[in-house]
Protein backbone atom coordinates (compact mmCIF):
# COMPACT_ATOMS: atom_id res chain seq x y z
CA UNK A 1 0.00 0.00 0.00
CA UNK A 2 1.23 3.27 -1.41
CA UNK A 3 1.89 5.98 1.73
CA UNK A 4 -0.32 9.34 1.41
CA UNK A 5 1.72 12.32 0.61
CA UNK A 6 0.62 15.23 2.59
CA UNK A 7 1.79 19.17 1.35
CA UNK A 8 0.88 21.49 3.25
CA UNK A 9 1.56 25.04 2.58
CA UNK A 10 2.17 27.86 5.18
CA UNK A 11 1.64 31.14 4.82
CA UNK A 12 4.67 32.38 2.53
CA UNK A 13 3.86 29.35 0.25
CA UNK A 14 0.74 30.58 -0.68
CA UNK A 15 1.81 34.27 -1.16
CA UNK A 16 4.19 32.81 -3.91
CA UNK A 17 1.28 30.34 -5.40
CA UNK A 18 3.83 27.43 -6.12
CA UNK A 19 5.51 25.13 -3.87
CA UNK A 20 8.53 26.49 -2.32
CA UNK A 21 11.33 23.09 -1.64
CA UNK A 22 14.68 23.98 0.18
CA UNK A 23 17.43 23.56 -1.10
CA UNK A 24 20.25 20.91 -0.54
CA UNK A 25 23.78 20.79 -1.81
CA UNK A 26 23.35 20.35 -5.57
CA UNK A 27 21.52 23.91 -5.48
CA UNK A 28 24.09 27.56 -5.37
CA UNK A 29 23.00 30.98 -6.23
CA UNK A 30 25.33 34.21 -6.58
CA UNK A 31 24.74 37.60 -7.68
CA UNK A 32 27.37 40.00 -9.13
CA UNK A 33 29.47 36.97 -8.83
CA UNK A 34 28.91 36.93 -4.49
CA UNK A 35 27.82 33.58 -3.38
CA UNK A 36 24.34 34.22 -1.21
CA UNK A 37 22.61 31.65 0.83
CA UNK A 38 20.01 30.28 -0.90
CA UNK A 39 17.41 28.65 1.62
CA UNK A 40 14.63 27.71 -0.95
CA UNK A 41 13.36 27.61 -4.72
CA UNK A 42 9.97 27.11 -6.51
CA UNK A 43 8.92 27.68 -10.12
CA UNK A 44 8.19 31.03 -9.43
CA UNK A 45 10.82 32.35 -7.26
CA UNK A 46 13.88 31.95 -4.07
CA UNK A 47 14.44 33.04 -1.20
CA UNK A 48 17.83 33.42 0.16
CA UNK A 49 19.91 35.17 2.91
CA UNK A 50 22.47 37.73 2.14
CA UNK A 51 24.50 40.26 4.06
CA UNK A 52 23.31 43.12 1.32
CA UNK A 53 20.13 45.20 1.15
CA UNK A 54 18.48 44.27 -2.37
CA UNK A 55 15.67 45.98 -4.03
CA UNK A 56 14.21 46.25 -7.56
CA UNK A 57 15.48 43.74 -10.25
CA UNK A 58 18.34 42.03 -9.85
CA UNK A 59 20.24 41.67 -13.31
CA UNK A 60 23.01 39.46 -12.69
CA UNK A 61 21.78 36.56 -10.52
CA UNK A 62 22.99 32.71 -11.33
CA UNK A 63 21.67 29.71 -10.11
CA UNK A 64 23.59 26.14 -10.59
CA UNK A 65 22.32 23.04 -9.85
CA UNK A 66 22.59 19.41 -10.82
CA UNK A 67 20.48 17.29 -12.30
CA UNK A 68 21.24 14.67 -15.40
CA UNK A 69 24.09 17.74 -15.86
CA UNK A 70 25.15 20.72 -14.87
CA UNK A 71 22.55 23.66 -15.40
CA UNK A 72 23.29 27.02 -15.06
CA UNK A 73 20.21 29.49 -15.07
CA UNK A 74 20.81 33.30 -15.78
CA UNK A 75 17.52 34.72 -14.68
CA UNK A 76 16.23 38.73 -13.63
CA UNK A 77 14.79 38.94 -10.30
CA UNK A 78 12.16 41.16 -8.79
CA UNK A 79 12.90 41.83 -4.81
CA UNK A 80 9.57 41.30 -3.15
CA UNK A 81 11.28 41.65 0.34
CA UNK A 82 14.47 42.15 1.85
CA UNK A 83 15.12 43.10 5.53
CA UNK A 84 17.53 41.58 8.45
CA UNK A 85 19.25 39.34 5.82
CA UNK A 86 16.55 37.56 4.06
CA UNK A 87 14.77 38.19 0.81
CA UNK A 88 12.59 36.97 -1.70
CA UNK A 89 12.78 37.76 -5.74
CA UNK A 90 10.40 36.28 -8.05
CA UNK A 91 11.78 35.35 -11.46
CA UNK A 92 10.91 37.32 -14.65
CA UNK A 93 10.98 36.19 -17.71
CA UNK A 94 12.01 32.86 -17.77
CA UNK A 95 11.98 30.99 -21.02
CA UNK A 96 9.66 27.75 -21.01
CA UNK A 97 13.23 25.79 -21.07
CA UNK A 98 14.34 27.21 -17.34
CA UNK A 99 10.76 26.61 -16.36
CA UNK A 100 11.00 23.03 -17.34
CA UNK A 101 14.31 23.14 -16.15
CA UNK A 102 13.40 24.35 -12.73
CA UNK A 103 10.36 21.59 -12.22
CA UNK A 104 12.74 18.68 -12.88
CA UNK A 105 14.97 20.14 -10.18
CA UNK A 106 11.87 20.89 -7.53
CA UNK A 107 10.49 17.30 -8.19
CA UNK A 108 13.77 15.75 -7.60
CA UNK A 109 14.72 17.51 -4.78
CA UNK A 110 11.13 16.14 -3.24
CA UNK A 111 11.89 12.85 -4.34
CA UNK A 112 14.91 13.09 -2.60
CA UNK A 113 12.87 14.89 0.56
CA UNK A 114 10.34 11.80 0.80
CA UNK A 115 12.88 9.20 0.65
CA UNK A 116 14.33 10.30 3.30
CA UNK A 117 11.82 10.49 5.70
CA UNK A 118 10.46 7.40 4.67
CA UNK A 119 14.17 6.03 5.75
CA UNK A 120 14.00 7.75 8.69
CA UNK A 121 10.88 6.59 9.71
CA UNK A 122 11.31 2.80 9.03
CA UNK A 123 14.67 3.07 11.04
CA UNK A 124 12.40 5.11 13.82
CA UNK A 125 10.38 1.74 14.16
CA UNK A 126 13.01 -0.71 13.50
CA UNK A 127 12.07 -2.06 9.91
Amino acid sequence: MKDALRLTLDEHENRRKAYRTPVDEKVSMTIAGDAVVLLDISETGVAFETDQNFSGMIENALIFFTLKKNCRLKPTLKVTFCSSGRCGAEFVGLSQRAHLALSELIVDIQKARIRQQREERFSDEGL
